[in-house]
């Protein structure tokens, strides 16, 4: 494949405002990144960002409509899993060919989605341990500093490659890029797949799942995600999954999930994109994962 003309400085669009999208506007405008959010209703507001050493800065970041976009070059989906093809299928008269989408979001699933509705652009798949947190709509705080991971996964050159992966490194570092991003999409699942639901479930905060009597729960939900991923060819040891957890369990202990605050604030979950596309993924291989089909039953009768 001849190696597309390189882009010298791209025009990131971030879709919404959200904590991890606030975040990274924040990072384009330390970085001197062109950026533009992406929203429903144009307003230009300022936001006071409060970093990890806990320095507060005012900004006004840029803003365009989301049905009416300013030009851009890549396009940044921190949303919920279930609003990428919606959000994609309203921004499609604005996309070409040559535009870069990039997926930051909980779960797996939307990847077949985005590749079935855009075949033609290049795609990245990524995720983050940063943290942030918006008390209000005018105030974002930075929770915790953490490691983000990220893989192309369709129509990628060298030249693209080189123009792109030192900006978006700069964004939520350190940054690893993988030849084959989908082990980590999968091991970052697994994590989900556990605090997510029995956090809402039970309604905790992440550090209480320490307590021993959720103990034989997480090793079964391991258990069986590690059995799909085996099957799919990604050889991992359910006590690796299980190690992550309980890491993950220690470093967000005051933390609530992202999936307990749904169903606190009676919103839709992501439970279709995590503990239901191991589902999906299981009857596909005949693979029977009891645990993750009750967990999905139990957050819906939730919602």
């Amino acid at each position: 494949m001849q190696d597309k003309t390189p882009i010298v400085f791209p025009k990131l669009a971030i879709v919404g405002k959200g904590a991890i999208g606030g975040l990274i506007g924040f990072k384009c405008h330390q970085l001197g990144y062109d950026y533009q959010h992406l929203i429903k209703i144009q307003q230009q507001q300022a936001v006071t960002v409060t970093d990890i050493s806990g320095v507060s800065h005012n900004l006004t970041p840029h803003t365009s409509v989301i049905a009416e976009p300013d030009q851009f070059d890549l396009l940044i989906l921190p949303v919920k899993a279930y609003q990428v093809l919606p959000v994609l299928v309203q921004l499609q008269p604005f996309i070409q060919p040559q535009h870069i989408i990039m997926l930051l979001h909980n779960g797996m699933g939307t990847i077949e989605q985005v590749r079935k509705q855009l075949p033609n652009n290049p795609l990245i798949a990524a995720t983050t341990s940063y943290g942030a947190f918006k008390p209000d709509v005018n105030r974002l705080i930075e929770t915790g500093l953490g490691q983000t991971h990220l893989g192309w996964l369709a129509n990628v050159d060298t030249a693209l490659k080189q123009s792109i992966e030192p900006i978006l490194s700069k964004l939520l570092p350190p940054s690893k890029w993988h030849q084959d991003i989908n082990l980590a999409l999968w091991k970052k699942l697994a994590i989900n797949a556990v605090i997510n639901p029995l956090t809402a479930i039970h309604n905790l905060k992440n550090g209480e799942l320490a307590d021993i009597k959720y103990s034989t729960s997480i090793s079964n939900i391991c258990d069986e995600i590690a059995k799909v991923m085996s099957a799919l060819g990604y050889l991992v040891d359910s006590a690796e999954l299980v190690e992550n957890v309980q890491q993950v369990i220690t470093a967000t202990a005051n933390n609530y999930s992202s999936m307990h605050q749904d169903i606190k604030f009676k919103r839709q979950t992501e439970i279709a994109f995590i503990n239901g596309y191991v589902t999906s993924k299981a009857t596909e291989l005949n693979i029977e994962v009891p645990h993750n089909l009750r967990l999905v039953e139990q957050v819906r009768r939730l919602e």
